[in-house]
């Protein structure tokens, strides 16, 4: 009799260890699928992915044509390009308040500019982006447009924009004017561009650049009643001290020579050393810009 029990016992205690068991299995391979789920982020990506695209002289005539100098028909298609792929060209001022102010930007955005204050810029180039409701970056060079000021010589071929043109492009809701330096884009001080020499003390640098820079801004305010919150660096080249005294200055970016696409988020102060991919003449529209968009 006592025997039958035990035996009972023991076969409730084996079937309670096999339920245990197959409790266990069961509950493992529940934790496990859960594990093996992917975690969905609840942050937003804020980042935006802009092209910048550098602009010099535009001529029309073609034996002009070479790695700074294109002509109005390339600036069309390059322009009729970027809308057919979805782009739309936005201001500095759009992507200043988009850092600083919540501001907001199209999904596919693309910014043109134009350096070295070129007289066909308002002849050739302003006609051209008012047609398309285009926006661009004008960056002007101070030596260059007190020179053609003061001789009134307004060539397409070869001239520099005079003051009243820099304030009537001021003006167009299509152009923002840019700082290129009043001068610095000359070799015949001993300097590249904007960059500092070897040897050079920092605190030295840094008031030359500082000079130049405030020289250029004054001119602006006095014949325009503006200042420009952009700086381009002259040739690219330019001193990481650089970006304190324009900040220190009031500038709300700075555009560099070196190309690649910009990664913009909302962050106050991100706009310095933009990145720019230089247009040359020679190739079409589709070949120069077939590795820089989407």
């Amino acid at each position: 009799m006592n025997f039958i029990k035990i035996k009972n016992k023991l076969k409730t205690f084996s079937v309670v260890i096999f339920v245990s068991i197959l409790y266990c299995a069961i509950l493992g391979m529940i934790f496990n699928n859960i594990s093996s789920v992917p975690v969905i982020s609840t942050e937003i990506d804020d980042t935006v992915h802009l092209p910048i695209i550098m602009y010099h002289s535009v001529n029309t005539d073609e034996t002009k044509s070479g790695m700074y100098v294109i002509t109005p028909e390339t600036l069309r298609n390059d322009i009729a390009y970027l809308y057919e792929n979805g782009y739309t060209f936005i201001s500095a001022q759009e992507l200043i308040d988009y850092t600083e102010n919540n501001g907001e930007l199209p999904e596919k955005p693309a910014m043109l500019t134009f350096d070295d204050g070129f007289y066909n810029i308002y002849g050739n180039v302003k006609p051209i982006l008012e047609e398309y409701g285009a926006k661009a970056v004008v960056s002007i060079v101070g030596s260059y447009t007190d020179e053609f000021s003061q001789s009134n010589i307004a060539n397409l071929n070869y001239g520099y924009l005079r003051w009243s043109d820099v304030y009537d492009m001021f003006l167009s809701k299509h152009i923002e004017i840019g700082n290129h330096s009043y001068d610095f884009h000359s070799t015949d001080n001993g300097r590249m561009g904007a960059g500092r020499n070897e040897g050079e003390d920092i605190d030295t640098y840094k008031q030359i650049f500082y000079d130049d820079t405030k020289k250029l801004q004054d001119r602006c305010m006095e014949k325009t009643g503006f200042s420009p919150v952009i700086y381009t660096y002259p040739f690219g080249e330019y001193d990481k001290e650089s970006t304190e005294v324009l900040k220190n200055m009031g500038f709300k970016m700075s555009f560099s020579c070196t190309e690649g696409i910009n990664h913009i988020t909302q962050t106050p102060g991100s706009l310095f050393l933009l990145k720019r991919y230089n247009r040359p003449s020679g190739i079409s529209t589709w070949e120069f810009f077939k590795d820089i968009i989407e």
